[in-house]
């Protein structure tokens, strides 16, 4: 007799919780779970194998032949060496149009590990942080191990409400705002420049800063400025490489408003936490920036998610689907209380899991009506269209029982 399938809900990217709540992490490279089902759950890049194998490869080639390996490897990279931070800076400059100081740059272990300094740095125990109503599933546990409290900000098709930010600022006095504005997650949004400028107005008022994790915007080719470049001063900019490039590399530049201000977020966590990149890992990521090289995995990630977009599109048609260029994901609106988790159970019936915005939720904020269907967890496009076949078919038979075969 075939074992009965746990129900299964995401808690992040690729992060699933059985029935008892135990985490269980899919890996990119092997899509499929332990019972065959396919993950779109997920919300992680493609692979690119054609272009990343050989430039990640030189890059590891380059580092090998010419560092000295034992002085690479016998010491931490606290705050990263001159070569990171300058590739650092020039990796950010993508987005902030120019490259900062590079005594503003710090070279973390990832993203997470940057806002968890950042938290503890500016919050700390007892604070309270802003954040979007549905975000990155991390930073609960995150702020509840640190002691701080999430106040919830509304957001909406054009991202942050700043309204919304304004009462939060008056009422719960945050010391950050951690925010996504570009391609959030899970919602694909991006909060609009106008929007951009109105909360930066609104932090000066209120003396609060920007944690920005900017993680998904190398994608798009059309994305507003950072908050980083309207506020300078009170931004603390991250730029993960894990979207983009791979999650595997396990680097993030963030972009201090000065070089004390990087000193003080950063230094006292080396006794308590691990925030610091591996040796080899922050060297070829260096070497792949410098080089070009990134810029080339980039553009590739950038276009088979093209290809994955009109994939979606054309299996998906007449279903209502919330995207943008370069989203790793897809936010399908469910218009009937209760119909995303019966969706979800059925695509799980037929071995595809997809996630919903449950996780993302902040404090007592209703769940949304909604599943999100990751484009870039399997490995191939035949993969991804038998997933979203199976997609289309349980929203028909829940929503649109006329159209099912």
């Amino acid at each position: 007799m075939r074992r009965k399938k746990p129900d299964v809900e995401t808690a992040g990217d690729g992060i699933l919780t059985d029935a008892k709540g135990g985490p269980e992490v899919t890996r990119q490279t092997d899509p499929t779970l332990v019972d065959g089902s396919l993950n779109l759950s997920g919300n992680l890049p493609p692979i690119v194998a054609d272009v990343f194998e050989q430039r990640y490869r030189c890059a590891l080639s380059k580092v090998m032949t010419e560092e000295q390996l034992s002085s690479l490897v016998g010491s931490h990279r606290f705050m990263g060496t001159e070569r990171d931070r300058s590739a650092g800076a020039a990796f950010v400059s993508l987005r902030l149009g120019s490259p900062p100081d590079v005594s503003r740059i710090v070279v973390t272990n990832g993203t997470q590990s940057a806002i968890d300094r950042l938290f503890d740095g500016i919050a700390g125990r007892g604070g309270v942080i802003a954040v979007e109503e549905l975000t990155y599933p991390a930073v609960k546990p995150m702020a509840a191990r640190l002691g701080i409290r999430l106040c919830p900000v509304r957001i909406d098709d054009e991202g942050l409400v700043p309204d919304s930010f304004s009462d939060v600022c008056e009422r719960d006095k945050p010391s950050a705002l951690y925010i996504l504005p570009t391609l959030h997650n899970p919602t694909t949004a991006t909060t609009t420049l106008e929007r951009r400028r109105a909360a930066v107005d609104i932090a000066r008022l209120n003396n609060v800063q920007f944690i920005e994790d900017d993680i998904y915007s190398m994608l798009p080719l059309n994305a507003p400025p950072p908050f980083a470049t309207l506020a300078p001063e009170i931004s603390w900019y991250i730029l993960g490489t894990a979207k983009s490039l791979s999650p595997g590399l396990k680097v993030a530049y963030v972009v201090a408003p000065d070089s004390a201000a990087a000193g003080r977020a950063f230094w006292p966590g080396v006794r308590s936490t691990y925030w610091m990149p591996a040796p080899l890992n922050a060297a070829v990521t260096a070497n792949l920036v410098l080089s070009g090289h990134a810029n080339d995995i980039v553009g590739a990630v950038r276009l088979e998610m093209e290809r994955r977009h009109e994939l979606a599109k054309d299996i998906l048609e007449g279903i209502p689907v919330a995207t943008s260029a370069g989203a790793l994901n897809l936010w399908v609106r469910i218009p009937r209380a209760g119909a995303r988790l019966e969706i979800a159970r059925l695509t799980q019936d037929r071995n595809v899991i997809v996630g919903h915005g449950d996780a993302f939720v902040v404090g007592n904020c209703i769940a949304p009506e909604a599943l999100r269907v990751g484009l870039g967890t399997v490995l191939n496009r035949d993969q991804l269209s038998r997933g979203l076949e199976v997609v289309r078919d349980a929203y028909r038979r829940v929503l649109q029982p006329g159209m099912t075969a």
